[in-house]
């Protein structure tokens, strides 16, 4: 079977740029693909910026090479270079008051001759844009009255109206609301997939760029740092060296794409000095009670928890002692001892609503016997544990039998509220 090569409609070669003398990105070298979105990202000051300027033949490089479907942007005419790359800035520049249709219909001038107006084909074109960026209904209103994200619709349609095979975003969400960022990413990754474009866009946003990226570039002080597939590049090791932040990098539930969950950083209380509190958690359900206990001043412990499952990084994170087994593997004699000793140390065991299976029933099997010994337990109940349940209900009777001995709560606010140390 013959294999197909895509071409590069973008590419730069150890491209160094920058302003007055002094370099910004040095020695970059990137390419976008036809039907590819790539992101650039990376902390402020880090070239982005530049690299579109560079790419829209608005800055010309110090060294290195640009090519836009196989030409050098600095060598040919601005209107030619202007049919090869389209830009989305992040704002619109001030301007007369133009109608949503007369702004998309510029889109077109690289098209048209000096002396000339549109033709019925160029009006063609903008309304066609203006359906593919949905915002054809605001082709009469004023470009002064329409919203941030209608103006921003409005700019994207002037962009797809120049019919050129490379689109540039800097920022193409900023300041815009879900309902617009959504329906602007979705339109974008259309152009990609349908019309073969090339997009090279600049994200602050890592989820939105982890998210809608087929491929991302970050950029450190105006060099590449890290480049591939959105799992490749968005990790904790990589958040701590550009951004100076520690945050939790999950799988999204439903795309498996990198999620970057932020929070307020949190010292749990030294072991020893403070009331005990235990946490059963799995599957991320006790990494906010794990959180809030230590915020109430609990010393903290958890498990069993699984190798690699998000309870167990965050107990990690916290500097928890927690009680870890390998990945799948159940909940052994030795674990179940030393979890036990915890539960019946603790002033309280917090069991979260977790799913359970033959490797993590165990973990109900040894804080029923605490309950049963008369410690204190609190249950997290918002998922009924039938939904929960992968035992064939031997879960079930455990949960039912806690909730007899234990406190109920349906929220983690609740459920804080509740464990609570005495006063």
């Amino acid at each position: 079977m013959r294999r197909v090569l895509v071409p590069e409609l973008l590419s730069m070669e150890a491209v160094t740029a920058g302003y007055d003398g002094g370099a910004v990105v040095r020695e970059v070298t990137l390419s976008v693909r036809a039907g590819e979105v790539v992101g650039l990202i990376g902390p402020n000051g880090s070239g982005k910026t530049t690299l579109v300027r560079v790419a829209s033949r608005a800055l010309r490089p110090m060294a290195g090479s640009v090519r836009v479907a196989g030409t050098d942007p600095y060598a040919i005419p601005g209107r030619k270079a202007a049919r090869l790359v389209a830009v989305v800035p992040q704002e619109l520049a001030p301007t007369f008051s133009f109608t949503a249709l007369e702004v998309v219909l510029m889109g077109r001038s690289p098209y048209l001759s000096p002396w000339g107006g549109g033709e019925p084909h160029d009006y063609r074109k903008a309304r066609e844009a203006m359906e593919a960026a949905a915002v054809h209904h605001l082709a009469d209103r004023p470009l002064e009255e329409l919203s941030g994200g209608e103006k921003q619709g409005v700019v994207l349609a002037q962009a797809l109206a120049q019919d050129a095979p490379v689109l540039l975003l800097d920022e193409p969400t900023t300041h815009l609301d879900l309902r617009h960022v959504v329906g602007i990413m979705e339109t974008v990754m259309g152009l990609a997939r349908d019309e073969g474009k090339a997009v090279l866009a600049v994200f602050h946003d890592l989820n939105l760029a982890s998210g809608f990226c087929h491929r991302l570039v970050a950029l450190d002080r105006g060099r590449v740092v890290a480049e591939g597939a959105p799992e490749e590049v968005v990790t904790r090791e990589l958040l701590r060296d550009l951004y100076a932040v520690d945050a939790e990098v999950t799988p999204h539930f439903a795309t498996g794409r990198p999620t970057v969950l932020l929070g307020p950083p949190l010292s749990p209380a030294p072991r020893g000095t403070f009331p005990l509190a235990h946490v059963v958690g799995g599957a991320g359900r006790g990494a906010p009670a794990m959180r809030g206990l230590a915020a109430l001043g609990y010393a903290v412990t958890a498990g069993v928890l699984h190798a690699q499952d998000t309870d167990a990084v965050v107990a990690e994170r916290l500097n928890l002692k927690a009680v870890v087994v390998p990945p799948f593997s159940e909940v052994d004699e030795e674990a179940r001892r030393e979890v036990i000793a915890l539960m019946r140390r603790a002033e309280v065991v917090v069991v979260c609503d977790a799913p359970y299976g033959p490797a993590n029933v165990g973990n109900l099997v040894a804080a029923t016997l605490v309950a049963e010994e008369g410690g204190r337990v609190c249950l997290l109940e918002q998922v009924p544990v039938e939904e929960r349940d992968f035992t064939g209900g031997e879960a079930t009777g455990l949960w039912r039998a806690l909730r007899e001995r234990a406190a109920v709560a349906r929220s983690y606010e609740e459920l804080l509220a509740v464990a609570a140390p005495p006063s």
